[in-house]
């Protein structure tokens, strides 16, 4: 793997930064279109290329996505298998939304085997929603200010509004400190929501 790991390196010294700029339900990310026109020179120039298949995974028996990542030269390759997860999407048939999971997943496989960054990354605090954490006391004014612990936080915000608070209370209260910027707020808010 040797030539295979000094063409990424190469590959990553020369990859810019990709802008999260394609607007989605209240958070942003790099479309799929743009990472490929961005790095198919480059990968070209350190003589690299990946595909990214549909298929069955034979363990699971799901849908999966497999990225494979290779030097074209000597041929080696390294790739990853994830499984795409059914589910229905809000005003998509199954066919849609398995669609959806595939170019989410090509996105996101894609940019990590290659190490492309991005700039603000949000996508980090639903994975903290989902922890198992005690539950939170309800927000209030004699309360302390926000931990900026995401996951903490929407805690307490989902309890109080649970207990009648409103979402403009929950949104003042989390812009009483300096951890929540507008995209994070929009985040919360749709955690709220969803």
């Amino acid at each position: 793997m040797k030539n295979y790991y000094k063409a990424l390196a190469g590959f990553q010294q020369e990859c810019p930064v990709l802008l999260k700029d394609t607007d989605a339900y209240n958070y942003k990310y790099v479309d799929l279109t743009k990472i490929i026109h961005s790095i198919n020179p480059l990968m070209k120039k350190h003589g690299l290329g990946f595909t990214q298949m549909l298929g069955t995974n034979l363990e699971s028996g799901n849908t999966c996505v497999t990225t494979t990542i290779f030097h074209i030269e000597s041929g080696e390759v390294n790739s990853s298998t994830v499984d795409i997860p059914l589910v229905d999407l809000k005003g998509q048939n199954s066919y849609q939304s398995l669609g959806s999971g595939f170019t989410y997943l090509k996105r996101y496989q894609l940019s990590s085997a290659l190490g492309i960054v991005s700039d603000k990354d949000v996508d980090a605090y639903g994975e903290q929603v989902r922890a198992v954490m005690p539950k939170a006391p309800v927000v209030s004014k004699k309360k302390a200010k926000p931990t900026g612990n995401f996951a903490e936080d929407i805690l307490k915000v989902k309890e109080a509004i649970e207990k009648g608070s409103k979402w403009v209370d929950a949104e003042k209260w989390l812009k009483s400190s300096d951890h929540y910027d507008e995209v994070a707020l929009a985040e919360f808010k749709d955690k709220i929501d969803g």
